[in-house]
């Protein structure tokens, strides 16, 4: 593990502690809310709501280890063993990787495609590309950053060069998206529905956003650890990473909300059916 300086005070640990366990606690139940809402009966019938499932499912296993980072962060020591380490890094992991790839869309084969990708990039460490191990602040496990020889440099720049090109084809997607729902040969969805075709690509365009500022610093950590080849690092710099990445899961139910008083409606348990795409 690198050396780390300006060490957190026992009140700075519980502190965060209480972070990740409210991050975990809000990730998990706002996604939740998004799943039971698109799981409804008479509302799970349009196929690209599999996209919208299976983002909530990738939210919720991003935040799903907060007691084991809280908990070893109260104790300020990870209390969870190697075993214990490398589970919490594929499993966060996993959710990540999954998140960051699922835009947009034959919906399960989609769904499929992303799930495998994820659990791909998640196992490598576990079979000696790259490597989980305790990280650099002693109460949370990941990716070894620090580490400078081949096998561990190339991983993370391959995933972080992989992940900024498909962030930015996001991008230029929707921008081409855009220019097509505001033309005026596109017509609103039928009233039935939650979201127009409009509301669907600024739905998605906050989705990036909320990816961008949430896994930003991981990967700005990442590319700046092997770049100038730090050796220390302080305290606060390990911290926020992955609060960021916490944080962000619990604000994918905020653009549904925004975006339609459907939505909204079918979250207190007004939704009305609607039909099935063609």
């Amino acid at each position: 593990m690198a050396a780390v300086t300006g060490e957190f005070s026992e009140v700075e640990h519980k502190g965060v502690a209480i972070l990740y366990f409210i991050f975990g606690v809000s990730g998990v139940l706002a996604n939740s809310f998004v799943l039971k809402t698109f799981m409804k009966e008479g509302v799970l019938v349009s196929p690209k709501n599999i996209l919208h499932i299976n983002l909530a499912f990738s939210n919720i296993l991003v935040v799903l280890g907060f007691p084991f980072s809280g908990l070893s962060s109260w104790h300020g020591k990870w209390v969870f063993g190697i075993r214990g380490c490398q589970l919490y890094g594929v499993e966060s992991y996993t959710g990540g990787m999954a998140y960051d790839t699922m835009t947009t869309g034959t919906w399960w084969l989609i769904a499929l495609g992303v799930w495998l990708h994820a659990i791909t990039w998640a196992i490598l460490p576990i079979l000696g590309w790259n490597s989980y191990s305790m990280e650099a602040s002693g109460v949370s496990c990941g990716l070894s950053w620090l580490k400078h020889d081949f096998n561990h440099a190339s991983f993370i720049m391959v995933m972080t060069i992989e992940y900024a090109t498909l962030f930015l084809l996001a991008i230029l997607f929707l921008r081409s998206a855009k220019s097509y729902v505001d033309s005026p040969t596109v017509l609103e969805v039928n009233t039935k529905n939650w979201f127009t075709e409009k509301q669907l690509v600024w739905i998605t365009f906050a989705f990036l956003m909320i990816a961008g500022v949430g896994w930003g610093p991981y990967g700005y950590f990442g590319i700046w650890s092997q770049r100038t080849k730090i050796t220390s690092v302080s305290m606060l710099a390990v911290t926020l990473p992955p609060l960021f990445a916490k944080a962000s899961a619990s604000l994918y139910i905020v653009p549904y909300l925004a975006a339609s008083d459907h939505f909204r409606e079918a979250i207190v348990g007004g939704a009305t059916p609607v039909k099935k795409d063609q």
